[in-house]
């Protein structure tokens, strides 16, 4: 009998688990894996609550813990032959032996300097979502093997597994004649309180849905910024405004939402570019909630947080607004005149997700088998 390959996600964060998914659910049915997920209890408690009731969910093992200490001893007890991480701003070689392979999908594809600099050297591969990324990376200095694979988060939406857009919108509660704004900001920089409780005036007359970053509703303060008031406010809108679908932490996967959305409003995100799957329109907001430090110094916010190339020259296949009032010219548009982005839209789609056809996890897991083959030979 061939041995299995051990395989461990490690969803540190939530967040990393949209990305593991795909492939998580190929793994799971392989009888050539033993497949272990896990996460991090020094995350935020009530994070990791979640966490654990959604990993109880899938049908493998889960590795848990009540302290960091005490869950690198039962994974390194394993002996994974393989790791999969969504970032590596942590101590990977004290989790695993040195002979294992450790490979990152990386947890966004955004306009943030995080991507290449978050790179540990105990990274053996990286599974990359574009050929512009491939060349990125090596442009900033990272030596690690890269792997052309495509977006494995977005594969869903091009293998059938979510319905058609009337479907999606049907179990949200939403009307499927009304066209549908998704606002997803991030927690910070953030346009949400510039926009407060006048977001639902300015899209008056179409469906309008929330989906906020996980850590505006796990993390009290990011760098000194208040996050709950991102909670605050958007219990206020769905009071005040009962029509607005507000997206609970449980529904930690916005990939069904850009299927439901005509249009998504954001600011720097990797989402622009995973709506940008869709062929739909991507509004960004120009215009951020900041904290006194970057008021003083404001090109401090971009150095820290943000590729100002890449927020500005490539993100033109958007459209931009300058303050919360143009939304509603800008919708207009969206939805009333001709699409002036078709061209360099799908200029960026092949640069920056590689192939759209819902494959993406397929060679992920087979690049995986090549490599523990390689290994063995």
């Amino acid at each position: 009998m061939i041995d299995k390959i051990r395989i461990v996600f490690d969803a540190y964060h939530l967040y990393h688990l949209p990305q593991f998914d795909p492939v998580i659910n190929l793994i799971k049915d392989d009888d050539r894996f033993d497949l272990f997920l896990t996460s991090s209890p020094e995350i935020e408690p009530r994070e990791y609550d979640l966490t654990k009731r959604i990993l109880s969910k899938y049908n493998c093992a889960v590795v848990l813990a009540d302290n960091e200490h005490e869950r690198v001893k039962k994974i390194r007890g394993l002996f994974p032959q393989v790791l999969i991480c969504g970032w590596s701003r942590y101590p990977i070689h004290e989790i695993v032996p040195d002979n294992t392979l450790v490979g990152m999908i990386y947890h966004g594809i955004g306009v943030k300097p995080s991507y290449w600099r978050d790179n540990s050297s105990r990274l053996n591969i990286r599974f990359v979502e574009g050929p512009f990324r491939m060349r990125q990376l090596r442009e900033e200095g990272i030596q690690t093997d890269l792997e052309l694979t495509g977006f494995p988060k977005i594969d869903p939406l091009f293998n059938g597994e979510i319905g058609s857009q009337k479907e999606v919108l049907r179990s949200l509660g939403l009307d499927p004649n009304k066209k549908t704004i998704l606002y997803a900001p991030t927690f910070y920089p953030s346009s949400f309180e510039n926009f407060g409780m006048n977001l639902p005036v300015l899209t008056k007359g179409y469906n309008l849905i929330i989906k906020l970053h996980q850590w505006s509703f796990f993390m009290k303060k990011f760098g000194g910024v208040n996050l709950r008031r991102h909670i605050k406010l958007v219990s206020k809108i769905q009071r005040k405004y009962p029509d607005t679908v507000v997206i609970k932490p449980e529904n930690y996967n916005i990939v069904d939402l850009y299927r439901a959305a005509d249009v998504l409003v954001t600011e720097a995100s990797s989402t622009i570019y995973e709506m940008m799957a869709e062929r739909k329109h991507v509004i960004i907001c120009d215009f951020y909630k900041k904290k006194i430090g970057h008021l003083i110094s404001p090109g401090r916010i971009f150095q820290r947080r943000l590729d100002p190339d890449m927020h500005i020259n490539m993100t033109d296949f958007c459209y931009h607004i300058k303050a919360p009032k143009e939304l509603p010219s800008i919708l207009d548009c969206c939805f009333n005149k001709p699409d002036p982005f078709v061209e360099l839209r799908e200029k960026y789609i092949s640069e920056m997700l590689y192939k759209l056809d819902g494959k993406s996890a397929e060679r992920i897991r087979d690049a995986i088998l090549k490599l523990m083959n390689e290994r063995k030979n």
